[in-house]
């Protein structure tokens, strides 16, 4: 879906309020310490994440449906990250077992049509003692931004920007739903995190920090393999 405004959206999303002064921080706060740890950084996008946990001291890997994505986050990494062009709903056949100790997967979950069985892969290819981490839009927002019934399963196509021609297609589902999955797919809540503005949004983009002080639009878990 991101591939006709793939550059448009790396420009927007290397320093915007959503992205990068709640997301990543809320993210890179749950993923904790990585340093000598092997990541996994599942939809990597422009490579913003993927930098940064090399930057942290992580041996990364990951991917990404958009060749232009992966292109730009291959750049962004100076060729020090494993990155490569993968549909993820079609398993991970390249990557080991038990051989990731954290899976990062940051405002994806919401495309995916087979849930479960992308986070069984995510499990099989984890270490007994890795995590996945990952964010995605919060339902709510959801029920705010079109209406009707909270529980209401279904996709949606809209854009991603309101302002902007960048169509997307995504799950509307309630929280417990989400949940569910996780349950599913041998995985337990360590942390759910709904994420506040970092304050030095109130300066930049005061009318987001307002907004977001108000309702999340984000939410984000932490998950151990059971």
């Amino acid at each position: 879906m991101y591939e006709r405004f793939a550059h448009e959206y790396a420009s927007h999303a290397e320093d915007s309020a959503y992205n990068a002064l709640y997301d990543r921080p809320a993210m890179l706060g749950l993923a904790g310490d990585v340093r000598g740890r092997a990541v996994f950084d599942a939809a990597c996008g422009p490579g913003f994440y993927a930098r940064e946990l090399l930057e942290r001291g992580a041996r990364v890997t990951g991917c990404d449906v958009s060749p232009t994505f992966v292109d730009m986050a291959r750049a962004r990494c100076e060729g020090l990250a494993d990155l490569r062009v993968h549909d993820l709903a079609e398993p991970l056949t390249w990557v080991p077992d038990d051989s990731v100790d954290l899976v990062l997967f940051a405002l994806a979950l919401h495309y995916i049509d087979d849930r479960v069985g992308l986070l069984r892969e995510f499990r099989r290819i984890l270490t007994s003692h890795g995590a996945v981490v990952l964010s995605t839009e919060h339902p709510f927002m959801h029920w705010v931004r079109l209406g009707g019934s909270y529980f209401t399963q279904v996709q949606v196509e809209e854009s991603l920007d309101p302002d902007r021609d960048w169509p997307i297609r995504a799950w509307r589902r309630p929280l417990t739903a989400v949940c569910a999955d996780f349950r599913e797919a041998g995985f337990v809540i360590e942390e759910l995190l709904e994420p506040r503005p970092v304050p030095e949004m109130a300066h930049r983009y005061p009318e987001d920090h307002a907004q977001l002080e108000r309702l999340p639009a984000f939410i984000a878990f932490r998950l151990l393999p059971v």
